[in-house]
């Protein structure tokens, strides 16, 4: 019997997971959005985001694979309940996203960027270096990614804080949870990495309140959703001197406005979203092991808990 599966992404990254599919899975037939004939027969739709009027155009839609690690484009109050949808374990966006926030937590801790901008005022002046062991990092969500870079992290000497929505045991990682436990996670925190699902309960999140908790003369990575964060706040906190640095992968509007402050500011490094990208390779692999588990009938991997939101 043939599944049809339908592609809305890039010409590129099409070819490479048609070609991928076909060698592997002969009985799928894979459709490259927006050309499919019948589009009753679609059972299962990789996106970013959907399109306009999926629900009506694809009747039978049964599976909602996202290409990315999150599920918040994909507005899951809108997708109905008989419709599973599936976020991305791809594990090259797990390498990268490590691999992302190892660099700049070793940039804030060595003060690569108090550097660079001596540099530009030829200033020779030498900052005094604490052993790594004595800068604690926290991981803001101890999902698969924040669990990944908590060890990566751990790997490079610091002393590693973690906090999730629900309590959990990670190794060698000092765990906090819960609404009550954010204050004292975030005040034994000299960098936080915010690696937070976005929920209702998590957009703004990183504003001023919160984000004065923080110890002072602390920094910040955000490398979660660019909804989650203000960045008036984290303005108003690096010229009081109170963050010293950030470093803002995400944005609430894409690409950032040329005009924002964000983009002049000295103790600011901005990212066009690029901390973790989805490799065509890795992601192709988990794709089709989880089309090989909707054929058998067999529990998808990465199945979002709607309650939850991701």
């Amino acid at each position: 019997m043939t599944t049809h599966v339908l592609f809305r992404g890039p010409q590129s990254r099409n070819d490479n997971w048609q070609t991928l599919f076909a060698d592997a899975l002969p009985d799928v037939t894979w459709h490259h959005w927006p050309h499919v004939e019948d589009k009753a027969a679609i059972e299962l739709m990789i996106v970013w985001k959907l399109p306009r009027d999926y629900q009506q155009d694809y009747p039978n839609l049964k599976v909602i694979f996202s290409v990315g690690a999150g599920v918040d484009q994909l507005d899951l109050a809108s997708v109905p309940e008989h419709i599973q949808v599936v976020r991305m374990l791809d594990p090259g966006i797990t390498k990268g996203m490590s691999e992302f926030i190892a660099m700049h937590v070793l940039n804030i801790h060595r003060d690569t960027f108090s550097y660079i901008n001596a540099n530009k005022t030829a200033t020779w002046q030498q900052i005094p270096t604490i052993p790594s062991k004595k800068r604690r990092v926290g991981i803001f969500g101890l999902g698969h990614l924040g669990q990944t870079a908590a060890k990566t992290v751990l790997d490079l000497g610091f002393s590693v804080n973690g906090w999730s929505r629900s309590p959990k045991q990670v190794t060698q990682v000092n765990c906090f949870s819960g609404d009550k436990e954010l204050p004292a996670f975030l005040s034994q925190t000299d960098i936080l990495v915010s690696l937070v699902p976005l929920t209702p309960e998590t957009r703004g999140i990183l504003n001023l309140n919160t984000l004065s908790l923080l110890p002072k003369g602390a920094s910040i990575i955000n490398v979660g959703r660019g909804e989650q964060l203000i960045p008036e706040d984290v303005i108003t906190l690096l010229d009081a001197e109170h963050l010293a640095y950030a470093v803002l992968d995400v944005f609430a509007i894409e690409p950032l406005p040329e005009s924002h402050p964000l983009w002049q500011h000295p103790q600011v490094i901005v990212t066009p979203h690029i901390a973790a990208v989805t490799q065509d390779d890795s992601a192709g692999q988990v794709l089709l092991a989880n089309v090989q588990r909707y054929i058998n009938q067999t529990p998808l991997i990465g199945t979002v808990d709607r309650e939850l939101g991701y």
